[in-house]
């Protein structure tokens, strides 16, 4: 396991981890950017207003972040591919959009990306139900991407992987112990559960609120993220 500390943020730690024989190494330095990006820009920017923030957003935050991420590795040559986002791909009813892609000499890798919310101090198991569901829509919508008219256009392999971010959820009430712990906890399950997939973690330096100016207001606050990824 790689646990990272914010230079100017000993608070915040992002952990990630892959088993050896893990088909999804090479992806480190994009979530870890992602991560990154996402701790640094939104999370230490206090100017940025909360709802702002892409933990109170919805998946398609999710896309630029990610191909900023992508695009930083390319850059510094942590990785040989290149990113492109929101590809025009072939579906079975005519042609779709497509998150992410990551063009290798040998391999485009079609990346769907999927977020949600999720409670970190609740069931572990409701935890898993949540990025079971997001898997199976990713892997829905990477299933019906017409691999054979794709294939036609270009020599290289097609390989899918579904990416799910999830933002988790604390009472107000909630010390940077506990939700650390949690946290652990919450890691240790997420393994038992998918362990050939990439796994890391984020907590953020200070947690937001969201949902202030909603009339359903919860007085819940995003400490962090979690991010899944597997081969589909």
């Amino acid at each position: 396991m790689q646990t990272i500390t914010t230079p100017n943020d000993p608070s915040s730690e992002i952990k990630i981890t892959a088993p050896n024989y893990s088909e999804l190494t090479h992806l480190r330095p994009i979530i870890l950017n992602a991560l990154q990006t996402i701790n640094e820009t939104y999370i230490d920017n206090h100017n940025i207003p909360c709802f702002m923030l892409p933990s109170s957003g919805k998946e398609i935050t999710l896309t630029p972040v990610f191909y900023h991420a992508a695009f930083e590795a390319y850059k510094d040559k942590q990785v040989s591919y290149t990113p492109s986002a929101e590809v025009q791909v072939p579906r079975a009813n005519g042609f779709g959009r497509l998150d992410l892609a990551l063009i290798n000499k040998k391999y485009i890798e079609l990346c769907e990306l999927k977020g949600a919310r999720v409670k970190l101090h609740g069931p572990a198991s409701n935890v898993i139900k949540k990025i079971e569901s997001k898997l199976n829509s990713a892997k829905e919508q990477l299933n019906s991407i017409n691999v054979k008219k794709l294939a036609k256009e270009t020599a290289l392999r097609l390989e899918k992987t579904a990416i799910v971010s999830l933002n988790l959820m604390t009472p107000e009430e909630t010390t940077e112990y506990k939700n650390r712990f949690a946290l652990e906890q919450l890691l240790s399950k997420v393994k038992e559960s998918y362990p050939y997939a990439l796994r890391a973690s984020l907590l953020y330096k200070l947690r937001h609120q969201i949902n202030r100016t909603s009339s359903k207001d919860k007085g819940e606050y995003t400490v962090g993220m979690l991010v899944i990824a597997l081969r589909v």
